[in-house]
């Protein structure tokens, strides 16, 4: 039987036989990115600076209380207390003088103590700070907007959230002056307690054991042994005016948070 002609028009190119071609298949997208401004919790970014810094006002009243029976301004070296040449050519009372080279190894032990006491708690203020103002930086600014609050009371909790972070920096300011002032006078005990270097007697001391007794300190003070440069929040007179004016903006805040990138040095 002949061919029907118009066969061809209903056969795929190739004639019969040929499999038809298979349907392309679905196109698929990379998902979309998150853009949401709300974290996963659902809690705006505000919120959750204002109850972070709660958090950090609650463990600081037991650091407060702390550096108040700590008492280290009565620690302060007198002015050339450590300059042997100063001593040399005049005589200076030291009050902290403590009499023997026993009595200045249980001074010196008995400040090191202190200062371990304040710099083990203000380490972890010093990481919630940390936190929350980096959090604040990056979300908080002049175009913020919350879908649940009015524009005066995101005003009102932009200006809180400020408050807080001005006082965690003034805590954090007074307990590097305090663990500056037990550092002077660390370094001050150890120059007394070489006049008793090869003394003989009860007063003996090695010049080994004291540079020892002095790497020790230095360990510690420099925030080697807590992995912490607790210096970096210490206050000057630029600071103080910056705080007591509430002089606080984005860009005095972003120079300052280059500042804490450094003050822990283990930090991923």
């Amino acid at each position: 039987m002949p061919s029907n002609p118009f066969d061809a028009f209903f056969e795929p190119p190739g004639g019969p036989g040929e499999k038809k071609d298979q349907p392309e298949p679905e196109k698929t997208y990379p998902p979309l990115e998150d853009h949401s401004v709300f974290p996963e919790n659902g809690k705006e970014s505000l919120d959750e600076i204002l109850e972070k810094n709660m958090a950090f006002e609650r463990s600081a009243a037991s650091l407060s209380k702390l550096l108040s029976h700590t008492n280290a301004v009565d620690y302060e070296p007198v002015a050339f207390a450590g300059n042997t040449l100063v001593q040399y050519l005049i005589e200076i009372h030291d009050p902290h003088d403590q009499g023997s080279m026993g009595q200045e190894k249980a001074y010196h032990h008995f400040l090191e103590n202190k200062f371990r006491s304040i710099i083990v708690p203000m380490l972890e203020l010093a990481k919630l700070h940390s936190e929350i103002a980096h959090q604040f930086n990056e979300d908080v600014d002049e175009h913020y907007y919350s879908v649940e609050k009015t524009d005066v009371q995101v005003k009102s909790d932009k200006e809180l959230a400020l408050d807080g972070l001005l006082f965690q920096r003034k805590l954090l300011g007074n307990a590097a002056r305090d663990l500056n002032i037990l550092t002077r006078a660390l370094e001050v005990c150890e120059v007394r307690l070489k006049k008793y270097i090869d003394a003989g007697g009860d007063n003996n001391i090695s010049s080994s054991e004291q540079a020892l007794i002095a790497k020790n300190r230095e360990y510690l003070t420099a925030g080697l042994e807590h992995q912490f440069d607790y210096s970096l929040f210490t206050l000057n007179l630029l600071d103080e005016a910056a705080l007591t004016f509430r002089f606080f903006t984005k860009q005095t805040l972003s120079q300052y948070l280059q500042r804490l990138e450094s003050a822990f040095r283990n930090k991923a």
